[in-house]
């Protein structure tokens, strides 16, 4: 049987198939999960990151596999649902984030921003996990000191509640979990499971979250710290629970506690200075080496220069002494050539002494006073730089005798 469709049904047809795709394009769920951890009694915040997504015309914030709406934004209105777990505890803005405060586990789970734009839907979610808070924050929580004879019940009491705060009991150093109390919930529970010493000994005041310790004993001698998360605020208190043996009061006890505190503190004190004063005196200390350092430094490369300046004297010395030799021997050598020349000029210029010469024949010989030849005028006769071409007889000129007369001499 052939089924003949009009246009119209085609039409329709045709719409619901792009209508269909479209939905699949666009209302395809995401299997991307955001995990985020809380510490209980802390606040957390879930931001979706919006500002990728145009044209949102309304978001709902889901919770739980059910999926139940615990906020929504539609438009610019922000708005609620009734749901007891999260009482006063939800805030959400119009960038989508939603912030739960004052959590507890059982907040764990599921949440799923819906997210409805103009080209379609989209999801984000996140998986919540809140754990039990440990003690890190309380070292600025103040210290009480609680005395107790041993046997006797001891109450820690809290401060002022408002009615949705969650407190968390923690025993000695290592913050052992022993007692929490959900004054909104009115449920309390005991960790006697983490030390048997409190079994079956640990109360809560359901009103107030105060621990009592019912027959006490000197093992529960200790530091308690308590933990209160509200909706306002978190903050922590801090006692140091010390039970004493009967025969001691309670003042007695509490001064020796008193007595070893400030024991402690003055051990903690003189640690201080004594580091301080170490320190410091390791610091001079370390001055003074680098200066020592710093001077032996200067006082190698001053000896340094002078052992190059003592090499550069000794090198100078040994020229001159060098030239002081040669000089030496020009001076000898100047001396021995001087010498010899005048000798040689002496020998040159020796007078010879002229004993009746023909000349003194001739003439008569007249003779001056000391004997040497005259001649007719009183002239005396000599022979200078006598060589053999000058052998003869020389008469005197009358202009007296020069240095190339020849002359007679004795």
């Amino acid at each position: 049987m052939t089924i003949k469709l009009s246009i119209e049904m085609k039409s329709t047809l045709k719409i619901v198939l792009f209508l269909l795709i479209m939905c699949g394009v666009f209302c395809a769920e995401t299997d991307e999960v955001k995990s985020v951890s809380v510490m209980e009694g802390d606040a957390v915040t879930l931001n979706p990151d919006l500002t990728q997504i145009k044209g949102i015309v309304l978001l709902l914030w889901r919770f739980g596999d059910k999926g139940s709406t615990v906020a929504q934004i539609d438009g610019n209105e922000i708005l609620y649902e009734d749901d007891e777990i999260f009482i006063d505890r939800l805030q959400l803005d119009q960038s989508g984030s939603l912030t739960i405060k004052n959590t507890r586990t059982k907040h764990t789970g599921l949440y799923e921003a819906e997210i409805s734009h103009n080209t379609g839907t989209s999801y984000i979610r996140f998986s919540v996990t809140v754990y039990e808070s440990p003690p890190e924050d309380s070292y600025r929580a103040e210290m009480k000191s609680v005395p107790v004879t041993e046997g006797d019940p001891v109450a820690l009491r809290v401060p002022q509640l408002y009615g949705d705060e969650l407190i968390v009991w923690r025993f000695g150093d290592e913050g052992k979990l022993i007692a929490k109390h959900d004054i909104e919930a009115k449920s309390s529970s005991f960790y006697d499971e983490t030390d048997e010493r409190f079994r079956n000994r640990l109360e809560l005041d359901p009103q107030t979250g105060s621990l009592i310790i019912t027959n006490t004993k000197s093992t529960d001698s200790g530091l308690y710290i308590v933990k209160i998360s509200s909706n306002k605020q978190t903050s922590y208190q801090k006692y140091f629970v010390t039970i004493s043996v009967p025969g001691l009061s309670p003042a007695a006890v509490a001064g020796i506690v008193v007595v070893l505190l400030v024991i402690a503190a003055a051990a903690a004190a003189a640690g201080v200075l004594f580091y301080r004063r170490r320190t410091s005196e390791l610091k001079h200390q370390k001055s003074k080496i680098s200066e020592c350092h710093n001077e032996t430094s200067e006082i190698s490369e001053k000896l340094k220069r002078m052992s190059e300046i003592s090499e550069e004297l000794k090198q100078m010395t040994e020229d001159c002494e060098k030239e002081l030799r040669n000089i030496c021997e020009r001076l000898k050598q100047m001396c021995t050539d001087a010498t010899k020349e005048e000798m040689e000029k002496g020998e040159r210029e020796r007078r010879i002494v002229v004993k009746d010469t023909a000349i003194s024949q001739a003439t008569g010989g007249p003779r001056g006073a000391d004997g040497r030849v005259l001649d007719m005028h009183g002239k005396s006769l000599v022979v200078r730089n006598t060589s053999t071409e000058h052998t003869g007889v020389h008469e005197s000129t009358g202009k007296g005798v020069n240095e190339d007369t020849p002359f007679i001499d004795e």
